[in-house]
Parts: structure tokens; C-alpha cells; sequence
């Protein structure tokens, strides 16, 4: 008999608990025992730690030094058609290697050269569940 397997975060069903601190990082706070604002659902960490990763470079924490998406490494790079291949292939290898729940379900890498930007717009399923969207903005 085949056991169908259900991926149900348990902490999301204790609503007093939370999950991790958001990202960014703000001195909002809802409770008043902390001093940042707190992620009661796992979506809503995933999102933080998405954000935090893809927004750190790599050997920017010493003692994890593999940590970070290095996106912004590429900011400072000529803008060019390869450019946009490198960031979706830096986008999709990160994820399956760091985060093997997240399934990306739609990539944009967009570019806006008078107000020196780049846009990453990232769509995506957790544990074949919840849908969310990432919008990261660069400035350089």
C-alpha cells in the first residue's frame, strides 16, 4: 500500500511561533519581544531567505564563504546579451543547489540602462503547494 506523503509545515500551524526574521531587516515590531520584524509562515521565510541570498555575495561571509547568489558581482559588468543568460543560469543552479524546495516556475531579467537598474523577477511553487513572486531590484 502506497503512502501518499503531505508536506505540512508544522510550525505555520502554532501562529504565536515564528518562523525566522524578515528580510529586510526593519525595527518593526509586532510582538515587542523582538526588535525586528518575525515571518510566521514558512512561505513567507523562504521569501526572506531568497531575498538575503541572492542579494549577498559569495566569500561576503567568512565563515561561509560558497553562501551567496553573486548577483550584484555582475551589476558592475558591461550589460550585454550574455549578461541575462549568466544571471538566469546563476538564478536556476543556485536553486536547485540551496533551496531543492523552491520550483521555479517563471525567470525575468530585466534591464533598465537610464536609471541603471536590473530587475529580477522570479516566480515560483513551494513544495508543489504555495505560489509566490520575488522582485529584486538593483541599483548600481
Amino acid at each position: 500500500m502506497a503512502i501518499k506523503q503531505t508536506n505540512i509545515f508544522p510550525i505555520d500551524e502554532q501562529p504565536r511561533n515564528a518562523v525566522g526574521v524578515a528580510y529586510p531587516f526593519s525595527s518593526f515590531a509586532v510582538s515587542g519581544s523582538s526588535p525586528f520584524k518575525l515571518n510566521y509562515t514558512t512561505q513567507d521565510q523562504i521569501k526572506s531567505n531568497l531575498t538575503l541570498f541572492f542579494t549577498t555575495n559569495q566569500n561576503e561571509r567568512p565563515l561561509n564563504p560558497n553562501y551567496g547568489g553573486g548577483l550584484k558581482d555582475i551589476l558592475f559588468e558591461q550589460l550585454q546579451t550574455e549578461t541575462f543568460e549568466i544571471v538566469e543560469k546563476r538564478i536556476k543552479d543556485n536553486l536547485s543547489i540551496y533551496f531543492p524546495e523552491v520550483r521555479l516556475k517563471n525567470l525575468e531579467v530585466l534591464e533598465d540602462i537610464d536609471n541603471n537598474t536590473l530587475k529580477v523577477i522570479m516566480s515560483y511553487v513551494i513544495f508543489n503547494n504555495n505560489e509566490d513572486s520575488l522582485e529584486i531590484n538593483f541599483n548600481v
